[in-house]
Formats: C-alpha cells, structure tokens, sequence
C-alpha cells in the first residue's frame, strides 16, 4: 500500500511541477506579447513596463503555488528529515517571494491609478 501511495505522490508531483513550468510558460509569453504590443502601439517606457512586470508577477505567483503544492506531495508520504527541511526552505522562500510581489503590486496598482488620474486631467476630463 506504501508503493502505491509513493507512486502516486510521485506522479502527482511530476505533474504539478509540469503545470507549474506550463504557467511559468505562458506568463513569460504573454509578458513578450504585452512588451511588443506596448512597443509597438508607441506607449511610454513606465507603462509598457509596469503592465509587463504586474502580468509576469501574477503568473510567477500561480506557478510558485503549484511548485510549493508539488513538494507538499512529494514530502506527504513518509517524509525523512533532509525532505521536510527542503520544503520548509522553499516555503519560506514561496511566501518572502509571495509577500513582495504582491505588495508590489498593488504599488504598481496604485501607481497605474495615479497615471490614470493624471492623464484624465491633463485631458480636462473630470477625475
């Protein structure tokens, strides 16, 4: 039952792990296509970086969660000590990482807001 149960998380594991390459994946590709499509619509350097840097956050996120749920699973099953230590670390690091980015984000959020406003005004609309 033990086998079974080790082969699962395993599995399971490989597969979280995978997802997480696959978001990682995507958030780099949708940060190119965000950079190009900022470039190429001529908008300011701030903005077109601020967009990037808020989607790849968002995406590095998910993919960070996926990546502490893979060793959750491979850790689950009779874990040793050296194991347990690992995914403490990574925790750790998984919510340092978590916590800053998204307090930067909503920063940048904040910031994005404040550029809006200002626009707004600098058009004579009402704010």
């Amino acid at each position: 039952m033990e086998d079974i149960l080790h082969t699962a998380a395993l599995y399971l594991s490989h597969l979280l792990e995978a997802i997480t390459l696959v978001l990682l994946g995507i958030g780099a590709l949708m940060a190119i296509k965000d950079l190009l499509a900022g470039v190429l619509a001529r908008r300011p350097v701030n903005e077109i970086t601020l967009g990037v840097w808020q989607g790849l956050s968002r995406w590095l996120i998910v993919g960070l969660e996926f990546l502490l749920a893979a060793d959750l699973v491979s850790t689950v099953v009779s874990p040793s000590w050296d194991e347990l230590g690992r995914l403490g670390v990574i925790a750790a690091i998984r919510t340092v990482l978590g916590y800053f980015l998204s307090r930067d984000l909503q920063e940048a959020r904040k910031i994005a807001r404040e550029n809006a406003g200002l626009a707004q005004r600098d058009r004579g609309e009402p704010v």
